[in-house]
């Protein structure tokens, strides 16, 4: 019974598949179904993004939603090839195949195959908090660019123009150089692609709006004889199940994928687990991080096996799974064994599909990544959030994809390190005829005693803020009108700190006792007050001047005289 146990945590879907009620399966037969008809199309979109064959974007769907079934932990998440995923495939993978499509080909299977080791990793070592590293404002900010970056990367298609390169601007100037050669019949599908999937996403969102223009694409060819007008399709497709096979590489390729994927798997593991906790909670259940990371590298080696790309857990595939009314994962088998007919029997009947058509969907699919309502709720905040957004923002469409994500990594640490370095701090007065110490900035009301500074650093001490925190002190200590004769410093904020900031101490009670002033402490956690145990510290200064709290330190000094007279009423 332990063993079943263990194997069942393992492999969730030993737990809920036998557990399905027959209303439950027809339910999520109907959802998978429907789900596939937004998958189907956006697969083949998503792997013009990466570059690659539209059918490695369908493999990569049927592998990552059956495997990443049997592992996960989520109900609805729907784990398929993304926008951010293709789009950071092609920047990692173009420069190193050189124009070779067959080492193009392998190397995106390769980088997804490494991607889905690094998933596993994190999974077992329990690194689902590492999602949250980027913080959301520069999180939005790159997926802003990165939107935008791809929409004007189908600009070509949409025009029945050249293709260009180099970063968002230098595509941009291309399109607008070019568009004296529009192809007005490219123009017309591509536009008329697009106003039917806004129009269906809000007259009928539950209708497969991708599958819906892709089947009217196919059939426009006909119709209207594009072919005569020059009107780009995507022609012959190879059909049928792809074979098990392992990339080869050399230790140079390895290398230099094996960094690429770290940042891609970064950035799909915050969209993964946002998407999962989402409609966990929607739904009242609870995931679990780390087997999810686990379940979505299983997928990501399957597809990197079988020459599929890159898969992870997006938002519009989990949503569009969820509004079809799936419960279980059994909706995304069903949506991969649908995925896996149209491989073996209807990719013959796509090869008339105009490109614009694809171009239509990728625009449609990336648009909710341009995301001005929170760049707006941002501006409202006033807290400076805006600029950094729009800081992560600026240099994915200058530096690019993967110069943007380290660039906006790079961001997060030093808005980080800033923060840590000049945290805010409080000085404390009483409210009038209460107990009660609050921050004198926010309170002007607020009185401070006589001869007494009582300050509260708000946060954690060390390092990067320890000399910042002196300083401070330093200058309020110099203030005319109330000179000091007792210093409380309240580190309820700081629940531990290091050794720096334990020198910055000693220090400072060298300092003060030079000009008489003493140093006393309050709301001392018992980390902090170890370390000054095992330091001598606590020692030098004296348990006396220890207090459990700022009332109880008061006291004592108005009890022992330290403080003036007056001090009592206050």
């Amino acid at each position: 019974m332990v063993l079943k146990g263990r194997i069942a945590r393992f492999f969730p879907i030993l737990n809920w598949l036998p557990r399905c009620s027959p209303k439950a399966i027809r339910t999520d037969i109907i959802a998978g179904i429907a789900v596939a008809g937004l998958l189907i199309p956006e697969g083949m979109a998503y792997a013009g993004i990466a570059g690659v064959p539209p059918q490695m974007g369908l493999y990569a769907a049927m592998f990552g939603m059956f495997v990443y079934a049997i592992f996960a932990t989520s109900r609805q998440l729907a784990v398929t090839p993304t926008s951010s995923s293709a789009a950071m495939l092609a920047a990692l993978v173009a420069p190193l195949a050189a124009g070779d499509s067959a080492r193009y080909a392998m190397l995106v299977s390769a980088a997804t195959l490494i991607a889905g080791l690094v998933f596993v990793v994190g999974g077992v070592l329990k690194l689902g908090a590492i999602s949250e590293f980027i913080s959301k404002p520069v999180l939005k900010g790159f997926v802003f660019g990165l939107g935008l970056t791809i929409m004007v990367k189908q600009g070509h298609k949409l025009l029945g123009v050249p293709a260009g390169h180099g970063n968002f601007f230098d595509q941009l100037w291309n399109v607008i150089l070019t568009m004296k050669t529009v192809n007005a019949w490219t123009l017309a599908v591509g536009a008329a692609t697009i106003a039917i999937l806004f129009l269906l996403g809000a007259a009928a969102p539950r209708l497969p709006s991708a599958l819906v223009v892709l089947v009217l694409g196919i059939l426009s060819v006909s119709w209207f004889g594009l072919h005569q007008h020059g009107v780009e399709v995507v022609g012959t497709i190879e059909a049928g199940m792809p074979s098990l096979s392992l990339p080869r590489l050399s230790e140079d390729d390895f290398s230099a994928l094996f960094v690429g994927a770290v940042g891609i798997v970064l950035v799909l593991m915050a969209e993964a687990l946002t998407a999962a906790r989402t409609f966990a909670s929607r739904h009242n259940y609870e995931i679990n991080p780390s087997q999810e990371l686990g379940a979505i590298g299983a997928a990501n080696i399957a597809s990197g096996l079988f020459g599929g790309m890159i898969v992870g857990g997006g938002m519009s595939g989990t949503a569009a799974n969820d509004a079809g009314g799936a419960r279980t994962q059994l909706s995304t088998i069903v949506a991969s064994v649908s995925v896996g007919l149209t491989l073996a029997f209807l990719l013959p009947l796509i090869r008339n599909l105009p490109e614009a058509v694809l171009g239509g969907i990728v625009i449609h699919a990336v648009s909710h990544l341009v995301d001005f309502r929170t760049l707006r709720y941002y501006a409202k905040l006033r807290t400076g959030s805006l600029w950094v957004a729009l800081a992560a923002l600026g240099g994915v469409l200058q530096l690019g994809i993967l110069k943007g994500l380290i660039f906006a990594v790079g961001l997060t640490l030093i808005v980080l390190m800033h923060k840590l370095s000049s945290p805010q701090d409080s000085v404390l007065g009483r409210l009038v005829g209460t107990e009660t110490f609050v921050d004198v900035g926010h309170y002007p009301d607020a009185q401070q005693i006589p001869g007494l500074l009582i300050f509260r650093p708000n946060g954690i001490l060390f390092f990067a803020n320890a000399n910042w925190i002196r300083n401070r002190l330093r200058v309020l200590l110099k203030q005319p009108g109330n000179i000091p004769r007792v210093l409380l410093l309240n580190l309820e904020a700081c629940p531990e700190t290091d050794v720096t900031s334990l020198e910055m101490l000693i220090q400072l009670n060298n300092e003060l006792g030079e000009s008489g002033i003493e140093l006393h402490f309050a709301r001392v956690s018992d980390p902090v007050m170890d370390l000054f145990d095992r330091s001598g510290f606590l020692h030098t200064v004296g348990q006396r001047r220890f207090f459990p709290g700022v009332n109880s330190a008061v006291a004592h000094f108005v009890e022992k005289g330290r403080l003036e007279v007056r001090a009592e009423s206050a």
